[in-house]
């Protein structure tokens, strides 16, 4: 018995890897809390890390603007970041570890502006703001928007004051986050709404795409056993 556990043990630790992870101010999936980063899916990163024996690089999860964590994790070995929508578009740029939950992508505006969108095509009389590289930005994109026509912000908050300051019409944006960033802000949140769902997600944890494929298959077997 004690041949076997240290045969596991050595087995193990052969297969660890150290990992640089990324993630973004999105709650309530991952947010900073007193220095450190919380949120559902910062906690199963770290249960699937320590069931699987890798490590974080400098022990700890970097928190980035989206656009920053995305470009690394597309250039750096041994690198990953949380959570994203799989798309065809990003299929081939990552190795997938997933799913992990699930995100609504919508367009949000204030109550206040009355807006009315009973179809994609009235989307294009507003001016909408976006985060670069987002798969609610894409979903724009498909609808026909130009980048040029969307306001692009690379900070979160600067794009909610924006709309919580009617300097946009609405915000392209996962809708979970969406309400819990306003409300940390201290903006009353009825006084928003979802005017449009762009699409219905799933997220994943996406590794750089020179990662072993043994190496993400064994993480989603671990993953089968955190999620039920």
């Amino acid at each position: 018995m004690k041949y076997l556990l240290l045969i596991a043990f050595f087995s193990l630790t052969l297969c660890a890897e150290v990992f640089k992870v990324y993630t973004e101010q999105s709650p309530p999936y991952s947010f900073l809390e007193n220095g450190n980063v919380k949120g559902s899916s910062t906690r199963l990163v770290e249960e699937l890390f320590a069931k699987s024996g890798h490590q974080f690089f400098d022990n700890s999860i970097r928190l980035l603007p989206w656009a920053r964590g995305y470009r690394n994790v597309l250039n750096e070995t041994n690198s990953m970041i949380y959570s994203m929508v799989r798309s065809p578009e990003r299929e081939a740029l990552f190795q997938w570890v997933g799913p992990v939950g699930k995100m609504t992508l919508g367009i949000i505006a204030k109550k206040s502006r009355h807006l009315q969108v009973p179809s994609p095509s009235v989307l294009h009389r507003y001016k909408i703001a976006t985060i670069p590289d987002t798969a609610s930005e894409k979903a724009l994109l498909d609808l026909d928007f130009r980048l040029e026509n969307l306001e692009r912000f690379a900070n979160r908050t600067s794009q909610l004051k924006k709309l919580q300051e009617n300097r946009v019409d609405a915000i392209a944006f996962s809708v979970e986050s969406a309400f819990s960033l306003l409300e940390e802000m201290g903006c009353d949140i009825s006084e928003y709404e979802v005017v449009y769902v762009l699409k219905e997600s799933d997220l994943y944890f996406a590794f750089n795409k020179e990662t072993n494929p043994k190496m993400i298959d064994n993480l989603n077997n671990t993953l089968k056993t955190l999620v039920k």
